[in-house]
């Protein structure tokens, strides 16, 4: 190489780089130890979170619902059709929503 070339540096002296190069190059350094933390925060956060299991809820006790069917009655049928249970015991059929666990309708076969 002749003495022309730009590109050759001296080993005494360092390469100087511009204002704008070096706030650049100062940015990229502090986004990659940003990345970096994040990235340990993210892994952290998936270990403690496997470890640390919320305790499983326990089931609820069944409701019961009394239809107030006489001593003695029987139930002949029943059928269920989405959230409505229809109960036929010959002399009524009863209507339960099974959601809210209530008695909806009463219909009376005769006396």
């Amino acid at each position: 190489m002749n003495e022309s070339d730009p590109l050759q540096t001296s080993e005494a002296a360092p390469m100087e780089l511009p204002p704008g190069t070096r706030r650049l190059l100062r940015l990229v350094y502090i986004m990659g130890v940003i990345f970096v933390l994040l990235l340990v925060t993210l892994i952290v956060g998936i270990i403690w979170k496997a470890n640390h299991k919320a305790p499983p809820r326990p089931e609820p006790p069944p409701q019961v619902l009394n239809l107030g069917l006489p001593a003695g009655a029987d139930i002949r049928s029943a059928a269920l059709d989405g959230n409505s249970l229809v109960i036929n015991t010959g002399r009524e059929v009863i209507v339960v929503d099974v959601r809210k666990n209530a008695v909806i309708s009463r219909i009376s076969a005769g006396p």
